[in-house]
């Protein structure tokens, strides 16, 4: 086995590399490790050569590749290319390995983390409806398609659109599903376009939400419902009528339901709690529940069923710009449930009783330890919240009157 340095000066002399009048000789490079000229009696071609560990036998195997012949590829141009080669055979890539799309990137990223239920519901609502057409590319075209002035555009579309918050979060889990493809593919993506936001100093300076019906948009919210569908309808005044949180409403399942004893448990599950809590169901919430049930499909897991082919999920999704849209009022969907908790407190109700009716933990010692309401003793409280709901929402005046049922929990 000669050594050479492969370059043109010595490639080119017969003094170094003399004839072959028979076979063929290997002459391997004096500076990069692999690199060789295979010459033969009419050829001379660059070849890449590695030792490779079996993981089965354990023993060494001699792995060479073709790069390509002398006169298509210069030595220096070998030279450079040789490592990455000697690393991909190492690694046991295919010489024909072509990069992977960003969807593809986004279907191994929610298969390999392990994401909380809530988290993962997030990625799924956020980057196949406002991405769809960046999911196509693959990793080594990111940062030619993915130019500054497109993100930026993007992330201002977004933000008027939907809101500083979903662009802010669905910008950041695009930004860590590429910082991943970076971790497993360098060779086909070494930066990521989307941090240009942070260094133009894009991301939204997000304020505490404070939105929230007030008693003259109650009828303006029920007339806008007016254009969703049915179930679309259904699914926002049960939020509303119950002041959960978004998620909470559009994943109920049937299985959690019990019309027969009036109530329905709340499954909420985030990074931070894992947790549920029964509550008692009015009568304007369970006569959506109802109606639900008499349209429902036999099987239907959801109470809520998704609409069209585009949801991605067995339950539909209630989101801030449709709500926005279809009332006119800068309302979110968990606005709704700040609505619920400022009517019950309008109504002079115990704070203690509203917390329970959505969910929020009593960490006092009296509430922990000492605190014993049942579903039963708590239908009141949430009966006289909702009959003020839909008086307001019907249009009968706009100033909240305590009512007679809600004096009775004082």
């Amino acid at each position: 086995m000669p050594k050479l340095l492969l370059t043109k000066r010595n490639i080119d002399s017969k003094k170094h590399v003399p004839p072959v009048e028979k076979g063929q000789v290997d002459y391997f490079d004096t500076e990069v490790k692999g690199l060789l000229l295979r010459v033969g009696k009419t050829s001379k071609v660059f070849y890449v050569q590695v030792d490779v560990k079996d993981p089965v036998t354990g023993k060494f195997k001699t792995v060479k590749e073709k790069l390509g012949s002398y006169g298509e590829y210069t030595p220096e141009e070998a030279r450079a290319k040789a490592p990455e080669i000697a690393r991909r055979i190492r690694e046991g890539r295919p010489a024909d390995e072509t990069p992977p799309t960003l969807k593809m990137m986004y279907d191994r990223y929610l298969s390999d983390k392990r994401l909380s239920p809530g988290t993962e519901t997030l990625y799924k609502s956020y980057i196949p409806r406002l991405f769809e057409s960046w999911l196509d590319l693959p990793l080594d075209l990111l940062e030619q398609a993915l130019a500054p002035e497109i993100v930026i555009d993007r992330f201002q579309s977004i933000r008027e659109m939907n809101g500083p918050g979903a662009a802010n979060n669905s910008f950041k889990c695009l930004q860590a599903i590429i910082n991943y493809a970076e971790i497993l593919y360098p060779r086909f993506i070494t930066r990521n376009p989307l941090k240009v936001l942070a260094r133009a100093e894009m991301w939204a300076k997000i304020e505490g939400r404070g939105d929230c019906l007030e008693p003259k948009q109650f009828k303006i919210f029920a007339d806008g419902l007016l254009t969703c569908t049915p179930v679309h309808r259904d699914c926002y005044t049960f939020a509303l009528y119950h002041g959960i949180r978004p998620a909470e409403a559009y994943t109920l399942a049937w299985s959690e339901v019990d019309l027969e004893n009036g109530t329905v448990t709340f499954r909420h599950s985030t990074e931070r709690s894992k947790r549920s809590y029964t509550a008692p169901l009015s009568k304007q919430s369970r006569a959506i529940l109802e109606r639900r049930k008499a349209a429902a499909t036999e099987g239907q897991e959801y109470v809520f069923p998704k609409q069209g082919p585009r949801n991605k999920h067995d339950h539909l999704i209630i989101r801030a710009d449709d709500l926005k849209r279809r009332t006119g009022l800068a309302l979110t969907v968990h606005g709704l449930r700040r609505t619920f908790i400022t009517t019950g407190e309008r109504l002079r109700l115990r704070r203690e009783d509203i917390n329970r009716l959505t969910g929020h933990v009593d960490n006092s010692v009296t509430g922990k330890h000492y605190s014993k309401l049942t579903s039963d003793d708590l239908r009141p409280v949430l009966q006289a919240i909702c009959n003020e709901i839909e008086r307001l929402m019907e249009g009968i005046g706009g100033k909240v009157i305590p009512l007679p049922a809600a004096q009775n929990q004082q």
